[in-house]
């Protein structure tokens, strides 16, 4: 169990991989954005280790700084194009759906831009369970800095005793451990004990004492 779990009000959800099953469409998007822009075509496991950061680091990551702008536009294009098919991540709809039964405030900070994130929630049927979004194209500094994070705690009228974090990547556990705020890794074996380790969504139910 956390902390206190007693005390949480708001569990806030990363987005890609966490919420969403749609990790592969974004490793598919950026590696043809490359092939497009007559880029050289990285590895689909380097693309993977970028996953958290902001959208446009990705780009200027993967396409260069003076391809980000064009290689990011063309990346949400792609990636549009493809999300008619994604899914939400195992237990994911019957988790929120419990968590907003019993009262709880559902945040999402993603790296994604507002307009794909959105879509993304949209056509897995998460939309209805998010009570605030905050997205990569909307902060100055991304994950792992606290920004994101610290911004939908202020919209939400919350402080880091508050809420729990759950994300899949190294960038969504700093982000949480930078603010001071507990967090839970999903789908791994953090190595740090300060972080929950789950391989289950629905085992956040557990973690917050609700069964």
């Amino acid at each position: 169990m956390l902390t206190d779990a007693r005390r949480i009000r708001a569990v806030i959800f990363d987005l890609d991989g966490t919420l969403v099953d749609t990790v592969p469409l974004h490793v598919k998007s950026w590696i043809e954005t490359c092939k497009r822009l007559g880029l050289p075509m990285p590895a689909p496991e380097h693309v993977i280790t970028l996953m958290g950061l902001k959208a446009l680091d990705i780009a200027r990551k993967l396409c260069g700084d003076e391809n980000a702008e064009k290689g990011l536009q063309t990346k949400n294009e792609i990636y549009l194009s493809l999300l008619g098919g994604a899914k939400a991540t195992n237990g994911a709809p019957e988790l929120l759906g419990i968590l907003k039964g019993r009262g709880f405030i559902v945040g999402v900070v993603t790296s994604s831009s507002r307009r794909v994130a959105v879509r993304a929630l949209e056509v897995t049927g998460l939309d209805k369970y998010i009570d605030a979004l905050v997205a990569g194209d909307e902060v100055t500094k991304g994950k792992p800095d606290p920004e994101p994070l610290m911004r939908i705690l202020s919209m939400l009228g919350l402080g880091v005793r508050d809420v729990v974090v759950v994300g899949d990547s190294r960038y969504d556990v700093e982000m949480a451990l930078n603010t001071g705020v507990e967090v839970v890794f999903f789908l791994g074996n953090y190595k740090d004990p300060r972080v929950i380790s789950i391989k289950n969504l629905m085992d956040i139910v557990h973690y917050l004492g609700l069964g």
